[in-house]
């Protein structure tokens, strides 16, 4: 029996999303009525002829005649949305029930959209960021990647589509919005539809998209009653409408209350054994449904249930051995409203999870739809070929090198600037925190790696070209431990000569390199100012979105002595990286990922002990004296491996599994990280040499390390000592949820322990940790942490357990923000405000290290600043390297930035490299000559 680790994603697909389509109308109550009216220009008055007229979400409606009149006679719902549409103009809707009248008249003004051609024609460019969006935005609001319908329905006008990204609050958001209704065919249903989308919003944890919508038949249909019969059974609509009917067959539907007590890290996969636990069988009777008026039924759901639906085949990817879809329902309100069909009046009073949180548009039906008696054989709404594969491409990530430089000398220092790219930038916070950067040579021997620390999906490092490195091609290598798992698709390769100190690289030619290829404009403006010793260089740069929709973004920019560097497009630009996001879509190469997410830095090792003795044991790992530590569980082997640990340069680890009497137990021996082999070299690159006009290298490695060149970033631990108050969260930043007093004070009875579990979804803590135990969230009340072990007999749910929501203020949980924590954070964290500011831990304690076994581990990178000449006094000899800044940021009030530094005079001629992307992912790659004069 398998244990169901913490995150609610690991044995499951569950997707969290919101549908907002204005369902109101029905197939069981049609009614004959008769509506018309007039449609005409709300500014001319004039009629408009041959307009849509339609009742969202059915295939019934009319157009206008040549007077702008129209008319829907026959059977219609009782209540529905009706609509008017004419090309040019904005689409517009009233809601209408009809209680008694046989006749309705309704009249609409629609009005011109302004300037609308010019809109349209701009957003009929199709550049690859474009495509990349529109890629993004079929597989979220058509279907899922592995749903067989995917592939049978078409957007037919795909340029009204218009994308943007947004970040607020910590929060990223991926929007659309379309100039025209979005045509879309659909093979599979046999339906065109017209759908004049309202609002389309995606961030991590859910979707929400709202629109009218128009069906028609298609004119070719070929067995499709079957696949709409299918789709209907499928469907939650179906469901709900047998909930209320009372027609729920036990052969068909099981529905089960979900133990609000438990979380999902205490559940295991064993459905026998859940059965009773964590689960308890209900019937139809036990949910309170009533009618409150005509068409309006009422049903209270309380709890959360889990509905199994056995005639329907699915992977068993929840319970062992239980292959019929499963979803559950949680009413946020407590109850939702329907009509006699099943239709919500509003989406938003339901939840769901599960197989019905995959239905997207390919699945939806009209409400006018009435399925046949003999429904048949359910049909597949996966490809089961594509589950796994589509489940991992979402979390594929892989870094870009840019180089301050495109050759090196021996000695010399390599500044690098890596952007990580993610196919999903959803998950961008919950994947890697580490990247591993390789150089190596033609006879596959490693020269040298280092870790580096990744910032909000960023690095900037340096390396060492060693003093003793023969010259000749060499290539770096960036990846990260989770990107293995995905094999060469997962590591980015650069190819890097180094040359002898006396010769320069001249490359044929930069083409690629001189203009930007995506949509922002750069200029700089420069002013020198020289003495008799050095020149001091005061520069501006201006970074200029044409459509004036300023993002912002992130670029690096490296200034080189420009004829010192005749071979700058050697490096490859950023936006054939960016070309990967639009490659096809990609699984892992094994059959579960090998190679962990990292959040920090890792251990790994195994535990051994006496024969017949158990290996599966708690491990703590403690950094220094207290400063971070973690308790995880090695697997039935004695494995164990833990992640989030931070620190610079190498540190102290204290490793040791203890008993109850705090006596180690066992012994402990660490496994050395492994290198990913070395498959092949790229081919020699296309440059000559020629002679360097200097001849001694100044500025080594070595030497600037052990001077005063750079000034070096503050490094400072906090983690045993809360300096910060609680109103700016005691300096951890922004949480990922918060559970504030409009929450809390409905529930005054409750304890802290339940109120996590009815807020988390699964009751889980939501992170990616699969393959490893790991073990309780950091827990923090009132600033001071709660140091958890396995001998002290109180866990942290434990000690939730005895506080009231009653005595609480706040509650923040950190999950994809909980790196900031260190190791400690691993399994998330929750931090607990009480109302007296006063049930804090003591934070006071001793770490007694006599029974723990002693390593050192090798921790990132430390990476200075650029050398900057402004403090040094006297002559400034002549270098390569310039100026190199690897973290420049604009934004709307910030699209000027300065820069200034000093050379030498004999600096002549600069060359400046400008790279980034912006944060639409507008690659950004652009060479500046400029002449040094006075």
């Amino acid at each position: 029996m398998r244990r169901i680790l913490t995150n609610f994603y690991l044995k499951r697909v569950v997707f969290y999303f919101l549908f907002i389509l204005f369902f109101f109308g029905n197939k069981d109550v049609l009614t004959a009525q008769s509506i018309s009216g007039r449609v005409f220009d709300a500014n001319t008055r004039k009629p408009l002829p041959f307009a849509n007229v339609f009742i969202s979400n059915t295939t019934i409606g009319s157009t206008t005649d040549i007077h702008g009149n129209y008319i829907i006679s026959g059977s219609t719902p009782q209540n529905f949305e009706l609509a008017a549409s004419f090309i040019g103009y904005y689409t517009k809707s009233t809601r209408i029930d009809i209680i008694d009248s046989i006749h309705i008249n309704v009249d609409f003004e629609l009005s011109p959209k302004i300037n609308q051609l010019e809109e349209v024609e701009l957003k009929a460019r199709r550049d690859k960021k474009w495509e990349r969006n529109l890629k993004r935005f079929e597989k979220v609001f058509l279907a899922l990647p592995d749903d067989p319908f995917l592939k049978e329905t078409t957007i037919l006008n795909p340029w009204v589509l218009n994308f943007e990204q947004l970040k607020e609050g910590g929060r990223k958001y991926f929007l659309a919005n379309a100039q025209e209704p979005i045509l879309i065919e659909n093979n599979s249903l046999g339906y065109q539809i017209e759908y004049h989308l309202q609002q389309f919003i995606e961030w991590r944890r859910g979707l929400h998209y709202s629109g009218l919508v128009k069906f028609q038949e298609m004119e070719e249909k070929k067995d499709i009653e079957a696949v709409r019969n299918s789709t209907f059974r499928g469907s939650l609509r179906y469901f709900i409408q047998l909930l209320i009917q009372n027609k729920i067959d036990t052969l068909e539907f099981e529905i089960y209350k979900v133990n609000p007590n438990l979380s999902a890290s205490q559940r295991t996969n064993n459905f026998g054994y859940e059965l009773g636990k964590s689960i308890k069988r209900i019937g139809r009777d036990s949910l309170y449904i009533c009618e409150l008026t005509e068409n309006r039924i009422r049903i209270e759901l309380p709890y959360r249930i889990e509905v199994h639906n056995l005639q329907m085949p699915w992977l068993s990817d929840y319970y062992e051995h239980i292959n019929n879809s499963i979803f559950w329902l949680e009413a946020p309100r407590g109850f939702f409203i329907v009509d006699e069909s099943g239709v919500l009046f509003d989406p938003s009073q339901l939840v769901r999870s599960g197989s019905v949180g995959r239905e997207r548009l390919a699945r939806f039906l009209p409400h006018d739809f009435e399925p046949s008696d003999d429904f048949g054989e359910l049909v597949a709404v996966f490809d089961s070929t594509l589950v796994e594969k589509f489940k991992w491409n979402s979390l594929r990530e892989r870094p870009h090198l840019s180089l301050n430089k495109a050759f090196y000398a021996p000695g010399e220092a390599l500044w690098f600037s890596a952007q990580m790219l993610y196919q999903n930038p959803m998950k961008a916070d919950s994947l890697s925190k580490v990247l591993y950067v390789d150089l190596y040579g033609k006879d596959f021997n490693l020269v040298c790696t280092e870790k580096f620390e990744i910032k909000n999906g960023h690095v900037s490092g340096v390396l060492e070209v060693p003093d003793n490195l023969t010259a000749g091609d060499y290539v770096l290598r960036a990846y990260t431990n989770w990107s293995r798992n995905y094999g060469e698709d997962g590591i980015f390769y650069l190819p890097v000569p180094v040359l002898p100190s006396d010769r320069l690289a001249v490359a044929p030619s930069i083409e690629d390199w001189v203009d930007t290829e995506g949509e922002i404009e750069l200029s700089i403006d420069a002013k020198f100012t020289s003495n008799e010793w050095n020149t001091t260089a005061e520069l501006i740069l201006h970074l200029n979105e044409p459509d004036l929709d300023i993002r912002g973004g992130r670029i690096n920019i490296s200034i080189l002595d420009a004829d010192l560097n005749p071979a700058i497009g050697l490096n490859a630009p950023m936006a054939k990286s960016l070309d990967w996001l639009m490659e096809s879509e990609l699984g892992i190469l094994f059959e579960s990922p090998k190679y962990p997410i990292e959040f920090g830095i890792s251990v790994k090792g195994y535990f051994s002990d006496r024969p017949k003795r158990p290996l599966s044991v708690p491990i703590t790992i403690v950094k220094g004296k207290l400063e971070d530590y973690g308790v995880v569980n090695s697997d039935s082997s004695g494995y164990f491996w833990a992640t989030g640990l931070s620190f610079t340069d190498s540190a102290m680890i204290s490793i040791a599994a203890l008993n109850k009497r705090r006596k180690a137990i066992g012994n402990v021996r660490l496994v050395p990280n492994s290198i990913p082999e070395v498959r092949h070299f790229f081919p020699k690159l296309d440059y000559q040499t020629k002679l360097n006009p200097i001849t001694d290298l100044r500025y080594r490695y070595a030497e600037l390390m052990e001077g005063d060149y750079f000034e070096l970033d503050e490094f400072t631990i906090t983690n045993t000592e809360i300096l910060n108050s609680a109103s700016d969260n005691y300096g951890y930043g922004n949480p990922d949820r918060v559970i504030g007093q409009d929450q809390l004070e409905l529930w005054p009875e409750l304890t802290l322990d339940r109120i996590i579990s009815m807020n988390m979804p699964g009751g889980g803590m939501g992170r990616y940790n699969w393959g490893t135990e790991t073990g309780s969230p950091l827990l923090i009340v009132d600033g001071a942490r709660l140091f958890e072990s396995p001998e002290s007999g109180e866990t942290v749910m434990e000690y939730l357990a005895t506080i009231l929501v009653s005595e609480v203020e706040s509650i923040k949980v950190y999950t994809f923000s909980a790196p900031v924590f260190g190791m400690q954070g691993y399994a998330g964290v929750i931090l607990v405000e009480t109302k007296k500011g006063a049930r804090g831990m003591d934070g006071s304690l001793v770490f007694d290290d006599s029974q723990f076994q002693k390593f050192t581990i090798r921790g990132f990178a430390n990476v200075p600043e650029f050398l900057d000449f402004k403090k040094q006094d006297g002559l400034i000899f002549r270098q390569s390297a310039v100026y190199w800044n690897p973290k420049l940021e604009w934004a709307k009030d910030k699209t000027s930035i300065p820069i200034s530094f000093e050379m030498s005079r004999q600096t002549k001629r600069l060359l400046i490299k400008v790279e980034g992307v912006s944060y639409d992912n507008d690659p950004i790659s652009k060479i500046f000559y400029l002449d040094v004069k006075d």
